[in-house]
C-alpha cells in the first residue's frame, strides 16, 4: 500500500513508503504508527516503526504500544513550535529579534542560534547569494507593502549581504548596524533537523517525517531497501512526476508552483529556466536552502556549483523543456525513478 500525506496540494512533496505487514500473533501489524499534525501553515506527518526490533523471551517480536508512540508524536509536535518560535525574528524573546536591533553587536546569543546562523552564511557564500539570510531588510519592508517605492526597495537592498555581518563563538558582529537576520525560509528545515535528532535518540527504530514540501527519515528499514519520496506534478493535481530514493538525510523541493524563490538581488521573484528542482542533503537546513538557491540560479549553475563540492548535496532538475537532469551522484545512485520524462547522464 502507498501512503501519500496531502495529496490535494497543487504540488507537494510527500513520502511514500511501500507499508509491509508482519505477523504478531497471527495477526496483521501494520508496519507504521502514523499520525499528523496542521501546524496552520503546514502539515506535519510523522511515519514510526512499531517494530522495536527486539524479541520477548519467547522469540516473538516486541512492537510499540500506539500510546507510547502517541507520546514521542507529542513530543515532535512540541519541538516543532519550539522550532519556529526560535526563529521568528519578530518575537522580542528571541535572540534572533537582538540581532536585528540597530546595534553594531550582540553578545551572548544562545550557541545553538549563532551556529545556524554560521552555517546559513557558509551556504550563502558557498552559492554565490542565491540564498541570503541577512535580507531582513528587504523582507520587512515587502512585508509591509509587496510593490515598495523603488528608491525604498534599493535603500533596503544596501543593508543586506553577508558581509554585513560576523559570528563568533555566542556573538553577532554588524558592519551595518540597520542589516537584518530573516531564517524564515528554513523554518521547516530547522524543525525537521531537530525533529529527527530526537527520533533518532528515541526507541523507534526507523521512520519518516514529512513538512509539506519536505521529508527527513531515520534508521534503516529491515529490508534495508531506501525510501522512496513521490514528488508531486504541477501540471496534474495528485499525480506522482517520479520517485526519489533517499536511504538517509532530507529531501526538499521548491517550484514555481510553491513560489519559486527570492531574487536577492532584486527583491523580486526568481527567473528560472526550471520547473522544480528537489535536492537531498545529509542535514535539512542545507538541503532547504539549496532547494532555494538551485531553483534561482537555474540548471546550469546549479551542475557547476556541484562540481565545485563546496556544498554536499544530490538534485534532481525539472526543466521547463520537460527534460529531467540529475547530478552525477545522483544518477549513479539512482536516486530518482521517473514515471515520465528524460533523465540526463
Amino acid at each position: 500500500m502507498k501512503i501519500l500525506v496531502k495529496s490535494t496540494a497543487l504540488l507537494l512533496l510527500t513520502a511514500v513508503v511501500f507499508s509491509a505487514f508482519c505477523a504478531c500473533a497471527g495477526e496483521q501489524m501494520p508496519e507504521y504508527y502514523e499520525n499528523s499534525y496542521d501546524t496552520g501553515a503546514d502539515v506535519l506527518s510523522l511515519r514510526l516503526a512499531y517494530d522495536s526490533m527486539e524479541t520477548d523471551e519467547d522469540g516473538k517480536t516486541i512492537y510499540f504500544s500506539d500510546s507510547e508512540l502517541d507520546e514521542i508524536f507529542a513530543q515532535c509536535c512540541t519541538i516543532y513550535t519550539n522550532a519556529v518560535k526560535c526563529l521568528d525574528h519578530t518575537n522580542s524573546a528571541t535572540d534572533l529579534y537582538e540581532i536585528n536591533h540597530q546595534v553594531d553587536a550582540v553578545f551572548d546569543i544562545d550557541g545553538e542560534i549563532t551556529a545556524l546562523l554560521d552555517r546559513t552564511l557558509s551556504i550563502s557564500n558557498a552559492c554565490g547569494g542565491y540564498y541570503q539570510p541577512v535580507y531582513g531588510a528587504v523582507t520587512s519592508l515587502l512585508k509591509e507593502n509587496a510593490q515598495p517605492d523603488a528608491d525604498l526597495l534599493q535603500d533596503a537592498l544596501t543593508h543586506t549581504g553577508t558581509d554585513k555581518i560576523r559570528v563568533a563563538d555566542t556573538s553577532v558582529y554588524k558592519t551595518d548596524p540597520l542589516a537584518q537576520v530573516d531564517l524564515t525560509a528554513l523554518e521547516n528545515g530547522y524543525a525537521l533537523e531537530q525533529i529527527i535528532a530526537y527520533l533518532q535518540e528515541s526507541p523507534v527504530k526507523y521512520g519518516f517525517v514529512t513538512l509539506d514540501d519536505s521529508a527527513g527519515v531515520f534508521g534503516t528499514k529491515p529490508d534495508e531497501a531506501p525510501y522512496e519520496i513521490g514528488v508531486l506534478s504541477d501540471v496534474e493535481p495528485g499525480a506522482i512526476e517520479g520517485y526519489v530514493r533517499a536511504q538517509d538525510g532530507y529531501v526538499f523541493v521548491a517550484s514555481a508552483a510553491l513560489g519559486g524563490a527570492l531574487d536577492y538581488a532584486t527583491g523580486g521573484v526568481a527567473e528560472s529556466d526550471l520547473k522544480k528542482v528537489v535536492v537531498h542533503a545529509k542535514d535539512a537546513v542545507t538541503a532547504n536552502a539549496l532547494s532555494y538557491a538551485l531553483y534561482a540560479m537555474g540548471y546550469e549553475a546549479g551542475q557547476e556549483l556541484y562540481q565545485t563540492g563546496k556544498i554536499s548535496f544530490e538534485a534532481v532538475f525539472f526543466l521547463d523543456d520537460g527534460s529531467v537532469e540529475l547530478t552525477e551522484g545522483a544518477y549513479r545512485a539512482g536516486m530518482y525513478d521517473p514515471t515520465s520524462g528524460d533523465i540526463g547522464k
